[in-house]
């Protein structure tokens, strides 16, 4: 189990208020000038390290603003020696050696449900001889007006513009963990150095126990149900002890290996569980949704199929008694739409919810802000589940569930 760093409350009142008392002028400086500064001389002649999804949409996005980095590297054997959009790919030993001294290698490695962190690459290109290593947030900023926003980098400025509710969010928070957590996430913002983040705290994601009383009969509503990977955990950790399992999910293929999942449970249990077809948003009606077939599936932008969106506040009456008492709500980047959407519901029943706030930027403060708002009466919880910023997951933990000593 990693080693939670407990703070004092006022520590991390200090260390917030150092890191909101930069003006937004001077964060635009440097949001313009930090690349090229780290970069030195080295700042037009760029190497990708990393030429997975991250490093090609970096490519693209330099190549709208008229720089070509001059390759990728990549750990990955198989791709050594070829090209990825008409980029060729060296090993990171073939890089160094023809690059180490005059470029700078930007560390386009940043994935869910991944080990790795910035330290790693940074370590295994320094001792190669690279001299000029830097997180790709740096260049993203270097390069906003194509690159950003994407999760949740976003520019520095953009942030201390929202200062005052950022202090509001932070008084908000119910434990010493969450509010060191959340210090460390904003300063991740601010700087782009993702070394400042925590380790991944231990149990499931969306289930840890020392949030709230673990009960029996829970009513479970999952808002991005994927393929099932929540109701494995549910079911791997605290069994089937769910009186009832609302599974929401749009994506056709997510929701047939979902329904496959169902199919592989004990009779029991599989007819416990209810598939439901739709996108929790905002509103009621059809949207356009990107169908991925991955966790990443989501409202698109006009590519895609047509899929149908709900309310909560439109569902609840398909509910009957089976009333949610634990609801999950994790739905790539639209999730403030779904608590607009849910609002009346969630005032009146008053669930559980542990909620995404890692796909935007603001979501760090904007959702438990908007679950404050729903019910003031909430104790708010922010745990990790993954590496780099990844799967920061809010608790909102109505007061009759929370651990008694």
């Amino acid at each position: 189990m990693p080693e939670v760093v407990q703070s004092d409350r006022k520590i991390d009142s200090a260390a917030l208020n150092e890191l909101l008392s930069e003006s937004i002028d001077d964060a635009r400086a440097r949001e313009s000038t930090t690349f090229d500064v780290a970069a030195g001389g080295r700042a037009s002649t760029i190497v990708l390290f990393g030429a997975g999804g991250l490093g090609r949409r970096t490519l693209a996005g330099l190549r709208a603003a008229g720089t070509e980095p001059v390759a990728f590297s990549d750990n990955r054997k198989d791709l050594w020696g070829t090209e990825l959009d008409e980029l060729r790919v060296l090993s990171p030993v073939d890089a160094a050696e023809e690059f180490g001294t005059s470029a700078a290698f930007v560390v386009t490695i940043w994935g869910a449900g991944s080990p790795h962190r910035l330290a790693h690459t940074v370590e295994q290109l320094r001792s190669l001889g690279c001299e000029t290593v830097l997180p790709t947030a740096w260049l993203y900023w270097r390069y906003a007006d194509q690159l950003l926003p994407f999760y949740a980098l976003d520019l520095p400025s953009k942030l201390l513009g929202q200062a005052a509710d950022v202090r509001r969010c932070f008084e908000l928070l119910a434990d010493d963990q969450s509010r060191h957590e959340f210090v460390d996430q904003v300063r991740w913002r601010l700087t782009g150095d993702p070394g400042h983040l925590s380790h991944p705290v231990s149990g499931e994601q969306y289930l840890v126990d020392d949030v709230a009383r673990v009960v029996e009969g829970e009513v479970v509503l999952d808002c991005g149900a994927y393929d099932g990977d929540t109701l494995r955990s549910w079911l791997n950790v605290r069994g089937p002890s769910f009186k009832k399992y609302f599974a929401m999910e749009p994506d056709p293929h997510n929701r047939d290996l979902l329904e496959q999942c169902i199919e592989g449970l004990e009779s029991d249990i599989a007819e416990r569980v209810q598939v439901l077809p739709y996108s929790v948003a905002g509103y009621t009606g059809e949207a356009t949704f990107s169908a991925t077939g991955s966790l990443s599936s989501s409202i698109g932008d006009g590519d895609g199929i047509t899929v149908q969106c709900i309310r909560l506040d439109d569902l609840e009456a398909d509910f009957g008694e089976d009333i949610p008492t634990f609801v999950k709500i994790d739905v790539e980047g639209t999730e403030i739409d779904a608590l607009g959407g849910g609002s009346g519901f969630l005032r009146r029943a008053r669930p559980m919810i542990a909620i995404a706030t890692y796909h935007c930027q603001d979501h760090l403060w904007r959702v438990p802000l908007a679950i404050h708002a729903l019910w003031s009466e909430y104790l708010l919880y922010l745990r990790p589940h993954n590496e780099e910023g990844w799967d920061l997951i809010l608790y909102a933990v109505p007061t009759d569930r929370v651990h008694r000593d």
